[in-house]
């Protein structure tokens, strides 16, 4: 029923596009490219354009035969970053001296934890290079920004070099990255998903060390990172930037000064000019609700 009031269509979800008999434009931020999704992104009548984040799954969704036209509009972040009023908190968290190394996520599990997968299997982290980080500069410190699986909180909550920060509401997370003195992005997993995490850490002049693949290009391509191939060239580049206040400073005011990439203002003016191309008004006395 709904759908007969609208001449055109803004949709987030493939079940959706079976219901719509009219233009859309198609939001794929978080896509899985499964034989059914693409099977109705290739089937539908009524898709006029697709988003995606990331060059990397709109050259995927064309081989697998999507034909319709691909835009790529990355993740966003607000463009105020740390707030003044709150930011100072986390900086009080910071012991004498400390160097704070940071990694954020929705959750932070080991394989033992209940609903474990390699998305937020912080093993790899804990227990392979953050040792090697902290035997290297023992001013270090790891703070986990997120909730902690109950298995992973017991191992770590005596450990003096880790900082279990827990759940934080989304609009203060800034507030912690922007007391990091390094961001990491240790996930090793190889797929063609943008990071918020990343576009977080740029958004708030943080300079990181990640893996090398589709969620750290926005970090290569602004040069705001130190990107690797290695655990052992993970722990180097750690190590390193903990090592040199300069180029931490300058990969800072680097991510800063390309900071306008991922604020949702600039990205929100790039969506609308995309979907009045798309979408265009049919008149403005008789314009169609949208």
């Amino acid at each position: 029923m709904a759908a007969r009031c609208y001449d055109y269509g803004f949709v987030t979800n493939t079940r959706h596009l079976p219901l719509v008999g009219f233009p859309v434009v198609m939001d794929m931020d978080d896509p899985y490219f499964s034989e059914e999704e693409v099977r109705v992104l290739r089937s539908s009548p009524h898709l006029a354009a697709m988003v995606v984040t990331n060059r990397a799954a709109a050259d995927r969704y064309r081989a697998l035969g999507v034909t319709c036209p691909i835009h790529v509009i990355g993740q966003g972040v607000p463009a105020a970053g740390a707030d003044p009023r709150t930011a100072g908190e986390p900086h009080r968290r910071k012991r004498p001296g400390e160097l704070t190394v940071g990694y954020a996520a929705a959750w932070h599990l080991c394989g033992a934890d209940r609903g474990a997968e390699p998305m937020y299997d912080v093993d790899h982290l804990v227990d392979e290079l953050w040792p090697k980080v902290v035997a290297a500069c023992p001013r270090a410190r790891l703070w986990l920004v997120g909730r902690v699986g109950g298995v992973l909180e017991r191992r770590l909550a005596r450990r003096p070099d880790v900082e279990l920060v827990g759940h934080v509401p989304p609009e203060r997370v800034p507030d912690f990255l922007a007391a990091f003195d390094v961001g990491l992005y240790p996930r090793r997993i190889q797929h063609e998903r943008s990071s918020v995490k990343v576009a977080q850490y740029l958004g708030c002049g943080v300079p990181v060390v990640g893996y090398r693949g589709v969620p750290t290009e926005l970090i290569s391509d602004v040069g705001s990172g130190l990107i690797v191939d290695s655990p052992a060239q993970f722990v180097a580049a750690v190590v390193r930037l903990l090592g040199d206040a300069s180029l931490r400073s300058r990969l800072s005011a680097l991510a800063l000064s390309e900071a306008h990439r991922v604020r949702w203002d600039v990205l929100g003016e790039r969506y609308a000019q995309l979907l009045d191309d798309v979408l265009p008004l049919k008149g403005a006395a008789s314009g169609p609700a949208r």
